[in-house]
């Protein structure tokens, strides 16, 4: 970056698009080529908008790089195999609209994939265009919020490679932090706007609260299932058990995830006692709901029957905790970050009596820092939503662990000798790199191309 060349005010991410069918969770190309990569998410039956069936026998290796999205693909069209490499948009038009027609590097694409149906005599190129949203709206219960784009590999290619390479390494501190602050806070409202539209599907405020907790709760790996529990397990019904482990047995009930009998290290008299609770409480235990779970290479606190036990804690009643947040005072960021985290931590003090012992010792069954994590993507989005004012809590929140997305954005922009004081710790600016990341260097190549950033 020249260092005579101003930083712009404030960097927007590229705006995802808005597709009705999804009730206003915002997706972009990044979901859908994550649906092309993986057999779990790629309908079986595509077909071209010319009527030829079309079956995937290869997707391609996922390019994260300049060219088409899937390299080496193979693809049977009307009964033709055929090897090439795929190209994937959310409108056909995107095509045109990136320049690809003009570059050699698209020559190989033997399928295109887009979302949206082209528009009525727009010129397109002469490859096969094969549409996913009738396909996958036939899915029941499908949504785009159920994809986890970070969950999937996204190569980083050679760094040289990146338009954005030390786009901010001379510029002065003070510029960087405003710059990250500022989209740290396009993030909060893009958040915010999320969140709207899952309280709208949850039927309740109570219930939204609820399962965005619970997949925070799930990290990364489990956020899926465990919003698809929370669905399964409504708020007021998990509340209306009395019991704590009646609680704790009706969700590894309704998870598949009851302890089976003669499991190491496990007790057997600790076994029957979460069944008993589990038979009292008319839980069963749903084994296909089990196939979701993530529960391999996860450290033993962040497994999803600790998790569980947390959640079986802080929900003893419908409202509580939310209600406990709502009471704080606002005028003081910092004392209400420190009451908002007490809150979350008073609450899940429970969370160790319905777990085994080798489990309730360990220490911490909820961390401060996925404390801070719930504040700034649940609890804060949901209260500016209600409260603009409220948005000003997050410059407050201290920074949550820094995450493989947000060391890789300030690697790029700031250089491999960058002071990591700039944004560690800080959690409004550590929001940002995740919102610059998802905007942009998550989104796709061309995204990548696109950032302002790119060009200073």
């Amino acid at each position: 970056m020249n260092a005579e060349t101003p930083l712009p005010p404030c960097l927007a991410p590229a705006a995802a698009a808005a597709e009705p069918e999804t009730a206003g969770v915002p997706w972009n190309e990044r979901h859908l080529q994550c649906v092309w990569a993986d057999d779990r998410l790629r309908p079986a039956a595509l077909a071209t908008t010319g009527g030829l069936p079309v079956r995937v026998l290869d997707p391609g290796r996922w390019n994260g790089g300049p060219g088409p999205d899937f390299r080496g693909a193979t693809v049977e069209i009307g009964g033709r195999v055929r090897k090439g490499d795929v190209e994937v948009h959310v409108r056909p038009g995107d095509w045109n609209l990136h320049g690809h027609s003009d570059r050699p590097d698209y020559a190989g694409v033997v399928l295109h994939v887009a979302w949206f149906p082209p528009a009525p005599g727009e010129a397109l190129p002469d490859v096969p265009l094969a549409l996913l949203r009738d396909a996958m709206l036939q899915r029941p219960g499908f949504s785009f919020d159920q994809i986890d784009p970070s969950a999937y590999p996204h190569p980083a290619g050679a760094p040289s490679a990146r338009p954005c390479r030390g786009a901010l390494a001379s510029a002065r501190p003070e510029e960087v932090a405003s710059l990250l602050e500022c989209a740290g806070r396009a993030r909060a409202r893009r958040l915010s706007d999320e969140l709207a539209a899952r309280m709208a599907r949850a039927g309740s405020r109570e219930q939204g609260f609820y399962a965005e907790v619970l997949a925070a709760l799930g990290y990364r790996r489990n956020a899926a299932p465990m919003r698809a529990l929370a669905a399964t397990l409504p708020v007021a019904e998990l509340a209306a058990e009395p019991d704590p482990t009646g609680r704790y047995a009706l969700l590894l009930g309704r998870a598949g995830l009851l302890p089976k009998e003669g499991a190491p290290g496990l007790p057997g008299d600790y076994v029957a006692r979460v069944w008993a609770a589990a038979f009292r409480a008319g839980a069963t235990s749903a084994e296909d709901a089990a196939a979701g779970w993530t529960t391999s290479g996860v450290r033993p606190l962040n497994h999803p029957r600790v998790r569980l036990a947390v959640a079986a804690a802080l929900f003893r009643t419908p409202d509580g905790l939310l209600r406990a947040l709502e009471a704080l005072p606002r005028e003081n960021a910092r004392a209400w970050v420190r009451g908002a985290t007490d809150a979350f931590l008073s609450a899940a003090r429970g969370a160790g009596e319905v777990l085994p012992p080798r489990l309730a010792a360990l220490p911490g069954l909820l961390g401060r820092e996925r404390v801070r994590a719930i504040l700034v993507n649940v609890v804060l989005p949901l209260f500016a939503r209600e409260d603009p004012a409220a948005a000003r809590l997050a410059e407050a929140v201290p920074g949550e662990a820094l995450s493989a997305p947000m060391r890789e954005t300030a690697f790029r922009l700031l250089g491999g000798d960058h002071n990591p004081a700039l944004y560690a710790g800080r959690a409004l600016r550590m929001q940002g790199l995740l919102e610059l990341w998802r905007g942009f260097c998550e989104a796709s190549p061309e995204a990548c191309r696109d950032c302002p950033l790119a060009r200073r």
